[in-house]
């Protein structure tokens, strides 16, 4: 029941804790169930912990510890509670096990809700909210990951893209390296999302060989005001990857941060904070 601590960045996205998990599945699947509590005290710490889990190690040890805990079949499912949004009071009495409510923030930005569990079970609240910020992270740092952002001229020369005269073609290129003090890096994920004032040029359409003289990705996404980039880096290993950008619209614009990481280890990533930029007409700062 025991696992050597390990972490795959790809293929079966493995993980000791992901691998303690199927262990326990299988004890309780054998009726082994006091063979198992150790492995579940163990997973179980591990859940509650700060500690962060990829999604495949996060999904087994959730069924597994379910599966532990037993058998929710038949278990009291109604909801009874009353919730005063903006001093109106709801009431709320269903035998489904969730209710969700629109709580309509955008046409009322102030307020309050107060909610009171009526029934006899306990009652899980989550308050969501969805938006895209005014400004990014303000913030640059590298995790067993190097990143440089360089802005260019289609001569190769490096420009300032913080003042751009309006209709002037350019590139941003990002390098990233391997320090060379762990492993390879599988399924990386690098994402630039660009300022509204800018265009992308979609460059496998476009013949432009100082764009296309970068490394190439194992796949890239390229969006109306972004771009997503997914590589393998291997150990002391540097790549490059250009996008071929267009200053095109008048006006004062926010890039946000720049932000590569490893899609199944948080241990590695860099970020390059976000900044103002301006398209300005040609002749004028």
């Amino acid at each position: 029941t025991s696992v050597k601590a390990y972490k795959e960045l790809s293929y079966s996205f493995g993980s000791n804790v992901r691998d303690r998990a199927m262990i326990l599945e299988t004890l309780v699947a054998l009726q082994k169930k006091e063979d198992g509590k150790a492995v579940f005290d163990d997973i179980s710490r591990e859940l509650a912990s700060d500690k962060w889990m990829s999604t495949q190690t996060t999904a087994f040890s959730l069924l597994a510890v379910s599966k532990f805990i037993g058998d929710t079949e038949g278990a009291d499912k109604h909801l009874s509670f009353t919730y005063d949004l903006n001093k109106k009071t709801h009431k709320v009495d269903q035998e489904a096990p969730v209710f969700i409510a629109d709580l309509m923030i955008n046409k009322n930005p102030s307020g309050s809700i107060e909610i009171k569990n009526t029934g006899s079970k306990t009652l899980f609240v989550k308050q969501q909210l969805e938006g895209i910020p005014v400004i990014g992270d303000q913030t640059s740092s590298e995790r067993n990951l190097n990143m440089k952002i360089r802005y260019l001229s289609l001569e190769g020369n490096e420009i300032d893209p913080y003042s751009l005269n309006q209709g002037t073609d350019f590139i941003a290129e990002v390098q990233l390296k391997h320090p060379g003090i762990r492993g390879d890096y599988k399924e990386m994920s690098l994402t630039q999302i660009f300022p509204s004032g800018w265009e992308i040029r979609n460059t496998r359409m476009d013949d432009v060989p100082s764009a296309k003289s970068a490394d190439k990705p194992r796949y890239q996404d390229i969006r109306d005001d972004r771009v997503l980039t997914y590589f393998d880096l291997e150990r002391g290993q540097t790549k490059t990857f250009r996008i071929l950008l267009n200053a095109s619209y008048l006006g004062k614009y926010y890039l946000p941060t720049v932000y590569c990481q490893a899609m199944y280890d948080n241990d590695i990533n860099a970020r390059k904070a976000g900044t103002w930029v301006k398209v300005v007409e040609p002749g004028k700062k």
